[in-house]
């Protein structure tokens, strides 16, 4: 792998890593957590397609260059002209490779999972995929966010991947941010002019994108306490079980008023199902107040297969992408349900 060349910035705190982005943000500065993104973001091919020859370019003007990596693209060569990603960083700077990367390995007071005392969670944003997939607690009262961070890469990745990182890509499919969403997270974003508290689902506006502002860091993650009867679950679909970005993923999160009797809440949240992770509310009107039963949980599905809006890709086509959302959907509020019934 080959990346371009950046400075390491090391802030010892949270403010002075908020300063550091802001003061770089016209050069390019990007945020290294895990790293297990950002690094794939920036590599570069090692060898350049049909390893052409540069024979004198703005870079080169002697030429006689045989790797071209380091030339500025001319028009006039096909094999050298800009085209996609490279292109656009060439008409904005901005979207180039990063001048600074603001590592936050320093930052300890990010790491950890604690629990509060009115029984909900704390996770640092620097709490490794790893740590959630082995908490007990979580897997006890946060069920989906563990299915989610062991479905999540491979374990070299989730020993470095974080859940600040993972969810702050803003990616559709991402494996905690769909399940953080269904259990009511709530992020917390801190930035120059101080903290402020955004719920999951209203964090990402597009594929990579997010309402997170340039000075900005996500900082921690709080889950609210589990309902007494309630339970969570989350599923990913994909072409292969390790290292793969899921075809459809679901997570549900159900609460009923006591065993056997009405629904009292629900939250069915879908991934890579649209341009962001998708709140399933039409779940709601066909659930709450009504007795669970196989022929409402249908239902409920089928609401959420409404909801979904996805596109055709080489993993999987739009049509059966909605089929598996109505499939998984039911399985997982039946499954759920059961464990919850088991509980009395």
């Amino acid at each position: 792998m080959i990346l371009p060349r950046f400075d390491v910035l090391v802030p010892r705190t949270v403010d002075e890593a908020c300063a550091m982005l802001a003061e770089h943000a016209d050069k390019g500065v990007r945020i290294l957590a895990g790293g297990t993104d950002l690094l794939v973001d920036l590599r570069r091919p090692i060898v350049a397609q049909h390893v052409p020859r540069c024979d004198g370019c703005p870079t080169h003007p002697e030429g006689k260059v045989v790797s071209t990596i380091e030339c500025i693209p001319v028009d006039s060569d096909s094999l050298m002209a800009p085209s996609g990603s490279l292109r656009a960083a060439l008409e904005d700077p901005l979207k180039a490779s990063p001048a600074f990367l603001v590592s936050l390995h320093k930052l300890k007071q990010l790491r950890g999972i604690e629990l509060l005392d009115d029984g909900g969670v704390r996770l640092g944003a620097l709490t490794t995929i790893t740590d959630i997939e082995r908490s007990a607690e979580i897997r006890e009262h946060w069920t989906a966010l563990a299915d989610g961070a062991a479905s999540l890469g491979s374990p070299l990745v989730r020993n470095r991947g974080t859940l600040g990182g993972n969810i702050a890509n803003a990616r559709p499919a991402a494996d905690t941010a769909v399940p953080t969403i269904a259990l009511g997270g709530e992020l917390t974003l801190q930035g120059l002019s101080g903290e402020r508290q955004v719920p999951a689902k209203d964090f990402p506006r597009g594929p990579g994108l997010s309402i997170i502002k340039p000075d900005e860091i996500l900082t921690q993650v709080r889950f609210p306490p589990p309902l007494p009867w309630s339970g969570s679950a989350y599923y990913k679909l994909a072409n292969r079980k390790a290292l793969e970005i899921s075809t459809v993923g679901v997570a549900v999160w159900l609460a009923l008023e006591e065993p056997d009797r009405p629904v009292e809440d629900v939250r069915v949240a879908l991934g890579a199902v649209g341009p962001t992770p998708i709140l399933a509310e039409s779940v709601k009107e066909v659930l709450v107040g009504k007795v669970a039963d196989e022929k409402i949980l249908k239902k409920a599905a089928e609401a959420a297969a409404g909801d979904a809006r996805p596109i055709d890709d080489h993993r999987g086509a739009a049509w059966y992408r909605v089929q598996m959302v109505e499939l998984l959907t039911f399985r997982l509020l039946a499954g759920v349900l059961a464990r919850i019934q088991d509980k009395k």
